[in-house]
């Protein structure tokens, strides 16, 4: 196994002032150096700030997202094209933000996986999906079957 280190360098009063802001920097400065395939090390600069704090900012709306009830489904029929009917549906994760609005999965799942946020998020998708498969299968309804995308963190956490 192999070992590297992506590090990020804030410094004293030029970068922030305040520890928060310190850390939001050398955040931003770390993350140039994983984009540019890591194992590096990035001084912060002016142009770096302003990406750092919103990716934090946005880190931090995420984990409070479940909590908040954020995530949502939205379904996409699967259709049968023979016999022109549907056969199951396909849960699809959105992210009703309460600033930025609804933002697709592209937006927020590197960052998910980043955070370690992947395995509850997926955890709740599936609760989320099977409760509404439950429901469509009640008497009269046609048997839906719903199509779940899980990370591999999930299948190995059995």
């Amino acid at each position: 196994m192999v070992v590297t280190a992506s590090i990020g360098i804030a410094a004293y009063p030029k970068d922030g002032k305040d520890a928060d802001t310190l850390l939001r920097s050398a955040d931003g400065a770390m993350y140039r150096v994983k984009e540019r395939g890591r194992n590096g090390y990035q001084m912060c600069t002016q142009e770096l700030g302003a990406p750092a704090q919103d990716r934090l900012s946005l880190e931090n709306d995420l984990r409070r997202a479940l909590e908040r009830g954020e995530l949502v489904l939205h379904y996409q029929p699967i259709v049968e094209l023979g016999a022109a009917r549907v056969v199951a549906q396909e849960a699809l994760l959105r992210w009703n933000h309460p600033q930025r609005g609804l933002l697709y999965p592209d937006a927020f799942i590197a960052l998910a996986e980043e955070a370690g946020l992947l395995v509850p998020i997926g955890d709740w998708v599936l609760r989320t999906a099977c409760r509404q498969a439950c429901a469509w299968q009640l008497p009269g309804q046609i048997e839906q079957r719903v199509a779940v995308n899980i990370c591999a963190q999930q299948l190995q956490q059995g």
